[in-house]
């Protein structure tokens, strides 16, 4: 069968789907081995990465929110990154009871050679899709994520 006839199809997409997780995964698999961070310390990084290019500054308790964990989760990762020298912890400018926390060059480096050379891929073939492509792209990203949301949030049967 013609592949642009099962592209066409509900399984056509579903299949496609599956292709895209099972790379995801696998992506996700390498960098991690590549960088020797876990899932939330390669998240750590990246969030403290992007708050950098937005001039932000960012304390421990907005990783813990980003990362869904808890403070002492946070404290370990932090102590984990910054002994690997991912990451460091500087006094508050203003606020002595303050810390804040910055990736370091070593850290940046570890994580734009590997998720960024993913991100600026998906930035190029983004670019190249029409406007209509890409929201109806968007649209159907954020119907399958409200599906998703909707089968974690769902209470088992009693």
């Amino acid at each position: 069968m013609d592949s642009h006839v099962i592209a066409s199809t509900p399984e056509g997409v579903i299949e496609a789907y599956r292709r895209f997780r099972s790379a995801d995964t696998s992506m996700r698999e390498r960098v991690r081995d590549t960088t020797a961070m876990s899932e939330n310390e390669l998240r750590m990084i990246q969030f403290l990465v992007e708050a950098e290019k937005e001039g932000r500054e960012v304390k421990p308790s907005e990783l813990t929110r980003h990362l869904g964990i808890s403070s002492a989760s946070t404290t370990a990762l932090l102590d984990r990154l910054e002994r690997a020298g991912s990451l460091e912890r500087v006094a508050h400018p203003t606020d002595r009871r303050s810390i804040l926390i910055s990736a370091t060059s070593s850290g940046h480096d570890k994580v734009t050679s590997t998720v960024g050379a993913f991100d600026s891929r998906l930035q190029e073939l983004s670019s190249i899709l029409s406007d209509e492509a890409r929201r109806s792209i968007v649209a159907f990203f954020d119907s399958l994520t409200d599906a998703a949301d909707a089968v974690a949030s769902a209470q088992p049967a009693a």
